[in-house]
C-alpha cells in the first residue's frame, strides 16, 4: 500500500511540473517571448514549412497582463492590429520567410497543429524605428496564433514552354495554349478559379498561388485583376494551362507593386482549375 501511494504522489509530482512547463512564458535570447496555451498534437512548425494559421494581433500599449485573453478586453480592441477569425480567413504562408508580422516566425517554431501560442515581439525585431501602417515606431507587438495545418512547401519553377507556341494579340499580350483543356472558354460573367504563378522576365519569382497551396477565384469582366489576365483567362478551358506574357500596359504600368518594378512585362504560368 505504502509503495502505492509512493507512485501516486510521484505521477501527481510529474503532471504537476509537466503542466507547470506548459504554462511557462519562454523568453528567447532575441527579446521574443511566447506562452503556450495549448500544446496541440503531431507535426510541429519548421522552417520553410507551409502554414496555415488563425491569429489575432495587438499594439502593447502596456505591458500588464501580457499573456492574458485580450480578445476579451474591450479596452484592448483599440490596439488590435488584425483578426482572422472575425474574417473567418485563415492565413497560410512559408515560415521563415517573413511573410507574416515581422519578428513572428521564431515565435511559431516548434507549434504543432491544433496548437495556440501566445507571441510577444519587441519592437526591434518588429517594426523598429520605422513602424508601419497601424503600428507606431518602437512598438512591441502581441500575437495570439493557432497553428490550423502544416504543409512540406511546395517550391515551384516556370514552366519550359517553346516559342513555336507563342501568339500575340492587338493590345500585346502574348499567350501560350501548353494544355488545351476541356468544355467552353471562360468569359465574362463566368466565375473562374485558377492556380497561377507569376514572374518577371529574368525569371525572378514574385507570387505563386500554388506554393501558398490558395486557389484564386475570380468574376470575369468585373476588372477585379489586371487587363492581361481579363484578355488571357478567356482563351482558357476548364483543366487547361496556359502562359500569359503581359506587357506594363495590361499589367500594372509605371506603378511599382511590391516586388514588381514599375514597367515590368510579367509571365504568368495559369492553370485553369475550374469555370462556374
Amino acid at each position: 500500500m505504502k509503495k502505492i501511494l509512493i507512485a501516486v504522489a510521484i505521477l501527481c509530482l510529474v503532471l504537476i511540473i509537466s503542466c507547470s512547463k506548459k504554462n511557462e512564458v519562454v523568453t528567447l535570447e532575441s527579446g521574443l517571448q511566447f506562452l503556450d496555451d495549448s500544446l496541440g498534437t503531431g507535426r510541429e512548425a519548421k522552417e520553410n514549412d507551409l502554414c496555415t494559421i488563425h491569429f489575432a494581433g495587438w499594439i502593447v500599449n502596456d505591458t500588464s497582463k501580457l499573456f492574458s485573453d485580450w480578445r476579451a478586453d474591450q479596452n484592448k480592441m483599440q490596439f488590435s492590429i488584425g483578426d482572422s477569425k472575425l474574417r473567418n480567413q485563415p492565413l497560410k504562408f512559408v515560415i521563415g520567410t517573413n511573410s507574416f508580422i515581422k519578428g513572428s516566425d521564431e515565435g511559431i517554431y516548434g507549434m504543432k497543429i491544433g496548437g495556440k501560442r501566445t507571441i510577444v515581439i519587441p519592437s526591434k525585431l518588429a517594426y523598429g524605428e520605422a513602424g508601419i501602417g497601424p503600428v507606431p515606431p518602437n512598438t512591441d507587438l502581441k500575437v495570439v496564433v493557432e497553428l490550423v495545418d502544416v504543409k512540406d512547401r511546395v517550391v515551384v519553377e516556370m514552366w519550359d514552354v517553346p516559342e513555336s507556341l507563342i501568339k500575340e494579340i492587338p493590345s500585346g499580350l502574348k499567350y501560350a495554349i501548353v494544355v488545351e483543356g476541356e468544355g467552353a472558354n471562360a468569359d465574362s460573367g463566368k466565375v473562374v478559379t485558377v492556380n497561377y504563378s507569376g514572374f518577371l522576365l529574368d525569371g525572378t519569382k514574385f507570387d505563386s498561388s500554388v506554393e501558398r497551396d490558395e486557389p484564386f477565384s475570380l468574376i470575369l469582366g468585373m476588372k477585379q485583376v489586371i487587363p492581361g489576365w481579363e484578355e488571357g483567362l478567356k482563351f482558357m478551358k476548364k483543366g487547361s494551362k496556359v502562359r500569359l506574357i503581359v506587357p506594363p500596359q495590361l499589367g500594372y504600368g509605371a506603378t511599382e507593386v511590391g516586388k514588381i518594378p514599375a514597367n515590368s512585362t510579367l509571365i504568368f504560368d495559369v492553370e485553369m482549375i475550374d469555370i462556374q
